[in-house]
């Protein structure tokens, strides 16, 4: 009788002074969905400010062609978002016939400027072929990388990397800002303005690939309208 009372007292100080952590199972937390090592490699010299080489200049805000553009990655980001096609958007199939009233693509797109050069004393300002009367370049284009609005270069989500997925802006730039508008005398004072718009596109954090696919925010150029000066009442 006593053997089994010592027994019964030893298991019970054991379980008294036991480390209750040390029996408790460890707990299970589910892995990231996007890997955080993914990113690392491009932490150490990843500036997000710097003009990529695609933006031969260093002065572009988009670049149509990138033989850098980072494919693979921004496919492997895509394919980890689940919400990714609720996010996307885009008219591919645009033109003057869809966009500008009473002029069709073909008109436009035949638009000679060669003989202004922005002058009010040459003949090329006084005559001309047809075209809006301050001379502009205008691209239905699909931007591989541009600059947000907050100055950072961002890679734009493309058929490249997502093939039957576009994003397409008609960007309309002014081919000589601040000239005088074509057939106007120069009593008018006139100008041409170039004018942007906000724009939002799926985009890619080259810098910080664990962001994954978000939108940003783009100001790209919209449109050269021509601005006759009066005086403030």
């Amino acid at each position: 009788m006593k053997i089994v009372v010592l027994c019964i007292s030893a298991i019970l100080l054991v379980g008294v002074f036991a480390d209750p952590e040390a029996a408790a199972e460890p707990q299970q937390y589910p892995k990231p969905a996007y890997p955080a090592a993914y990113g690392q490699k491009y932490n150490n010299y990843c500036n997000p400010r710097k003009a990529p080489t695609c933006a031969k200049t260093g002065t572009e805000t988009f670049c149509l062609k990138d033989t850098e553009y980072p494919e693979k990655e921004v496919k492997y980001a895509i394919d980890y978002d689940p919400l990714v096609l609720k996010k996307y958007a885009d008219v591919a199939d645009q033109s003057a016939d869809n966009l500008v009233d009473g002029l069709t693509s073909l008109a436009e797109a035949h638009f000679d400027y060669s003989n202004y050069k922005g002058k009010f004393f040459e003949k090329g300002h006084w005559s001309g072929d047809e075209g809006y009367i301050c001379p502009s370049d205008v691209v239905y284009a699909r931007p591989l990388r541009a600059v947000n609005v907050d100055g950072e270069w961002r890679v734009i989500v493309q058929e490249n990397a997502w093939p039957g997925y576009t994003q397409t802006q008609r960007v309309e730039t002014c081919l000589f800002p601040g000239a005088s508008c074509r057939t106007l005398a120069p009593c008018y004072g006139s100008k041409c303005l170039q004018k942007y718009v906000y724009q939002r596109m799926l985009s890619f954090d080259p810098c910080d690939p664990q962001k994954g696919i978000f939108v940003d925010i783009y100001k790209l150029p919209s449109a050269c309208s021509c601005h006759i000066p009066g005086k403030l009442h």
